[in-house]
């Protein structure tokens, strides 16, 4: 008897995921900071231990799902633009000798965004 399974190997983020994952990414370094300076000053209220718990998971699942993205050029895109927390205009002046215009450079921050969501959806 074999036994069928209703869940996806590797799903699809929804809207909502992706739409929380640009959240998550815009924020990246300003938890990872907090989170550099939680391990100088240690939390003193729960709430504090809580969010830092809270942001020890998520940085450490978005680095994650980065590590996870296939295409190089998006990789190291999503990585300039979100985990080094340079901005839009920067990113395309930056990966402007490519080649590319900025519309495409948009596609590759949209692309490596959404790969992340899918990974997030199965690692949290």
């Amino acid at each position: 008897m074999s036994v069928v399974y209703s869940e996806e190997l590797f799903p699809e983020a929804s809207k909502v995921d992706i739409a929380r994952t640009k959240t998550y990414l815009k924020k990246f370094v300003k938890m990872k900071k907090a989170l550099e300076d939680f391990e100088q000053n240690p939390p003193e209220t729960e709430k504090q231990r809580n969010e830092q718990a809270k942001w020890k998971r998520i940085v450490r699942n978005i680095e994650r799902a980065k590590e996870q993205i296939l295409q190089y050029d998006v990789s190291v895109v999503i990585e300039y633009r979100f985990i080094k927390g340079n901005s839009r205009a920067a990113t395309i002046l930056r990966f402007s000798s490519w080649g590319c215009c900025d519309k495409t450079i948009d596609r590759k921050i949209e692309e490596g965004t959404i790969s992340i969501a899918n990974t997030l959806k199965y690692l949290e």
